[in-house]
């Protein structure tokens, strides 16, 4: 048999449990009671609480009900109750409107007259008077008549007052048959000497609960009400806070709700329309719903158990003034209630566990305070191993090498923590010229060098060149070091052909070092200068990390040397990485604008506009940002944004590289890529060749008759012609201009003209090209052919191919309408243009610039930061109500860069002195066209109001517009 031992535990094990044990019996005895007292504390305040607010609502409705007794009592004895008609009555609007403005709380001044007059003043104040009146703009104040005639008809009129109380319109609407005399306010007044009140009823006119206060004149029988809403006790509920599912109700003797902490549910809707106060039980609370049944039993304190809580419940009776009876109900969850204490018993609870916490690590002190040291130091190297190097090392031992061991890691903690930072720090920086400065100063930290200086080698790799100078110590003039020869007798030079870090003492007789300036400026005879050189990746040398040390200076020691020897190689990676960078970047800045150059080249008459757009883009961009407006509250835009608008803006209009240079540039109807009207002239001359032909044929005829009368009559046809040809022929030329909208009647005399014959005796299918020749699809003539003498050719159509059509379904969403064909050249069709010299479908291949612009942005891979360029780009000819182009967006869907360069496009468009087919407008035309087009729903009415005030049309105008075109402007005018 084995025998089985006893187990035994070591002191300090018996010592902790019976120390845990007296600490819980101890803290849950002090848990215990703490816990009966607080509760009772909490009880008690929590009814004293329940009925401070009761006195609060009492006091704030006493507030606000007696200066409205005041008001209506004042308002019996004044001439407005005896007043006889409705001009009379509206003479003492001032004191009704000063009145209604003293108390924002009355909704409506009701004013009934004995002989069913009636007269109502309110101020338009609620969405709902709005709806229902639909006052003119600038109306404040609604006052409405209603007086009898002699004919007995109720005479219904509204008049509508400005907050100077000027009359803005009047109404004269159908007769009412409302009666004051009939209302529950009008009849209790009537009844008794002193003002009344009546019970909680709907407001219809402003869609709230509210009562009417009124008050008659003991001698006219003219009664005065004011309609009071009760919201203002609804929010005052809503300000009181008891516990977090609390619920506050204000009730009425019929358990009506008068306010509630949502005022919304006090009226319960049918298909927007009130029909009934809503009670208790109809909160749309489900506790409320379940207290509405101890509430209608009369309860006054109850608990109601609800959901698998306990809620405790009381009603508080209020009578604010006479005739007024209120009862306010409180339901808390007893939960929520008695939540402090609750929480101190949790904290008691908290605190018991963490002295037993506390206590169990201090059994162990005595016997773990050696090997703690190295639990501590085994806990840093896993730190140090997970790259957790922002808490020093602190861990010291009576023990040497545990102490020795704890030093050597806190340098080299310190070590990698300074070359983690200086990566970080220089990863961070993207712009070359401060990450030079950045690395010679965090250089001279780590060194603790008296400066550091950085010498880059020159592009033609001829010299050294100071590109950094950081001291350590503030001088008055920092000097300027010179450039030194790459090949000379001097140490940076020797430190890059040795490929090695060189040290050098700096005295007053060192005159050829580069760096001797520095002697002066520091006030020293004596400098030690460690250069260091950089190298890129493919070991070139790139330039010389210069350090300076002092007499007062401890010189870099050989493992800090060996530290920035290394970091001097990561440095010089990351400078040749931003100089890659920084260069393309300056390649890509230099290619948009080549290609932006080259738009404008190909076209003169748009020359500069894909460079003032940008401009003009910039400009708004930077006040939306500075602007303090609500809407530009939270736009800005960091560097990376910047880079994305200033490209998207240099491309928006790169697709005008597939745009034909003769539509562009289309001056005259008949321009395609000359302007054919010289053919058509040449047609005239042909006919009047013929005429003349026909006159001398005439006249030879003739011979042997009356020849002198054959003459003259045949030179007066000749003549007459010829006036008719000249005059048909101007009038096509004019035509041809497209300056005026051409009338019906002149499209018809065009037709007329156009139907004239003149004959054709070559073959017109000779030396034309290839393509020409496919789109003549007719039958060969027979020589000699009459034609039309304008005509519309089968040739003259351009039939659009399968690569030209946008399908519906497209995969850049464009919602376009293209015209059937291609182009279209008839010279008919041509000079037949309503308005403008452009035909319909060479309008849609100008605006396929912008189709052609986002699919070549599109197709090209940018990185994260530049994704927003064609949208930015592309966005220009889209309008705020979705009637854009080629995307039909709205301007929500539009980002706010976009919309600026929308409105930049069009004003530089409107304002640009280098287009043959119009005028540039001055500054005040273009400002109004764009105030139209704001109006028309095409831009941002925010961005125009923005572009107006903040005065960026105005310096644009200084820099662009010509001193005819900047003419004086009132931007009030265009707001």
């Amino acid at each position: 048999m084995f025998s089985v031992k006893p187990r035994h535990y070591p002191l300090h094990l018996q010592i902790t449990a019976l120390f845990m044990l007296l600490i819980l019996l101890l803290g849950g005895s002090l848990t215990w009671y703490n816990y009966r007292k607080s509760s009772d504390l909490v009880l008690t305040a929590s009814t004293q609480l329940f009925e401070q607010y009761g006195k609060r609502l009492r006091l704030e409705f006493q507030r606000t009900y007696q200066p409205i007794v005041q008001l209506i009592n004042m308002l019996t004895l004044d001439s407005i109750v005896k007043a006889q008609t409705p001009t009379e009555r509206l003479a003492r609007l001032t004191l009704l409107a000063r009145a209604l403005e003293q108390r924002p709380q009355i909704t409506a001044l009701q004013i009934g007259y004995a002989n069913g007059d009636y007269l109502v003043v309110r101020p338009i104040n609620e969405d709902p008077l709005s709806t229902r009146f639909n006052p003119p703009p600038g109306s404040t104040l609604i006052a409405q008549s209603i007086s009898v005639d002699s004919e007995e008809r109720r005479l219904h009129e509204e008049y509508f007052f400005d907050v100077d109380l000027h009359l803005i319109e009047q109404r004269d609407t159908a007769p009412s048959d409302y009666d004051p005399r009939q209302q529950n306010w009008y009849q209790l007044a009537l009844g008794r000497d002193q003002h009344v009140v009546t019970e909680p009823y709907f407001f219809t006119a402003i869609r709230k609960v509210g009562i009417t206060l009124s008050s008659r004149d003991p001698l006219q029988g003219t009664v005065i009400a004011a309609d009071v809403a009760l919201d203002r006790l609804s929010e005052s509920i809503s300000e009181l806070h008891i516990t977090a599912r609390s619920e506050i109700v204000l009730l009425d003797q019929n358990l009506n709700a008068l306010a509630y902490r949502d005022p919304g549910k006090l009226v319960l809707l049918d298909q927007d329309k009130i029909i009934d106060i809503a009670r208790l039980d109809s909160l749309g609370s489900q506790v409320l719903d379940a207290a509405s049944k101890p509430v209608a039993a009369g309860q006054r304190r109850f608990r109601l158990e609800f959901d698998g809580q306990i809620w405790r419940g009381e009603l508080y009776a209020l009578e604010p003034a006479d005739g007024i009876h209120f009862d306010l109900l409180t339901l808390v969850p007893e939960a929520e209630l008695l939540s402090e204490a609750l929480s101190i018993r949790r904290q008691s609870n908290l605190i018991t566990g963490i002295m037993l916490l506390l206590a169990l690590p201090l059994t162990w002190l005595l016997a773990h305070q050696i090997s703690r040291p190295l639990r501590q130091l085994a806990l840093e190297a896993s730190m140090i191993r997970r790259f957790q190097l922002d808490q020093p090392i602190s861990t010291r031992s009576r023990i040497r090498e545990i102490d020795d061991l704890g030093h050597s890691m806190t340098v080299m903690k310190d070590t990698l923590n300074q070359f983690l930072d200086m990566l970080g720090a220089m990863s961070a920086e993207t712009a070359f010229v401060p990450l030079i400065e950045l690395i010679t100063t965090q250089t001279m930290g780590v060194s603790q060098a008296a400066g550091a200086a950085i010498y880059l080698v020159s592009d033609d790799d001829s010299r050294l060149e100071p590109a950094s100078l950081k001291l350590a110590e503030p001088i008055q003039t920092v000097p300027v070091l010179p450039p030194c020869s790459l090949h000379g007798n001097h140490q940076l030079a020797d430190c890059l052909l040795q490929e090695s870090s060189l040290s050098q003492s700096l005295n007053r007789q060192s005159k050829s070092h580069p760096l001797f300036s520095l002697l002066q400026a520091l006030g020293t005879d004596h400098l030690m200068v460690i250069a260091i050189p950089l190298k890129n990746r493919k070991r070139e040398s790139v330039g010389v990390l210069c350090l300076l040390y002092g007499n007062d200076h401890t010189h870099c020691e050989g493992d800090r040397l060996a530290f920035i020897e290394t970091l001097s190689g990561f440095a010089s990676l990351t400078l040749e990485n931003r100089q890659l960078i920084g260069m393309e970047k300056a390649l890509l800045e230099a290619f948009i604008e080549l290609i932006a150059g080259a738009i404008d080249a190909k076209s003169p008459h748009t020359g500069g506009h894909c460079s003032r757009v940008p401009a003009l883009t910039a400009m708004l961009a930077r006040a939306a940002c500075d602007s303090s407006e609500p809407v530009f509250a939270n736009f800005s835009l960091s560097a990376d944004q910047w880079e994305e608008l200033h490209i998207a803006s240099w491309l928006h209009d790169c697709g005008k590289v597939t745009t034909p240079e003769y539509v562009v540039e289309k001056a005259t109807k008949l321009e395609t890529f000359y302007d054919r009207i010289h053919e058509i002239r040449t047609r005239f001359e042909v006919l009047k060749r013929d005429a003349e032909l026909r006159f001398w044929r005439q006249l030879h005829a003739g011979k042997g008759t009356d020849t002198e009368a054959l003459k003259a009559r045949l030179e007066a046809t000749l003549a007459a012609e010829l006036a008719q040809l000249d005059a048909d022929f101007a009038f096509v030329a004019q035509c041809n201009l497209g300056q005026e909208q051409m009338a019906v009647a002149d499209q018809q005399r065009l037709r007329t003209i156009a139907s004239r014959d003149w004959q054709r005796t070559l073959d017109d299918r000779l030396g034309i090209s290839w393509e020409e020749r496919q789109r003549r699809t007719g039958t060969v003539d027979t020589l000699p052919v009459q034609e039309q003498l304008l005509a519309d050719k089968d040739f003259h159509i351009h039939p659009r191919s399968a690569a030209d059509r946008i399908a519906p379904d497209n995969p850049w969403g464009f919602k376009l309408d293209q015209p059937v064909h291609l182009y279209n050249q008839g010279e008919l069709y041509n000079l037949l243009i309503r308005a403008g010299t452009l035909t319909p479908e060479e309008r849609d291949k100008i605006n396929d610039h912008i189709v052609q612009t986002i699919i070549m942005l599109e197709k090209l891979p940018y990185p994260r930061h530049l994704r927003g360029i064609p949208e930015i780009a592309g966005g220009h000819h889209e309008r705020m109500d979705g009637q854009g182009y080629p995307r039909r967006l709205t301007g929500a869907q539009m980002s706010l860069p976009a919309r600026m360069m929308a409105i930049a496009d069009i004003f530089e468009a409107l304002t640009a002195t280098d287009r043959p087919y119009k005028d540039p407008k001055r500054l005040s035309e273009a400002l109004n066209i764009m105030g139209q087009m704001r109006d028309r729903g095409h831009i941002d009415p925010q961005l125009f109001r923005l572009f107006l005030q903040s005065g960026v049309c105005e310096d644009y105008a200084r820099q662009y517009l010509t001193a005819a075109q900047h003419d004086r402007i009132n931007i009030e005018h265009y707001l």
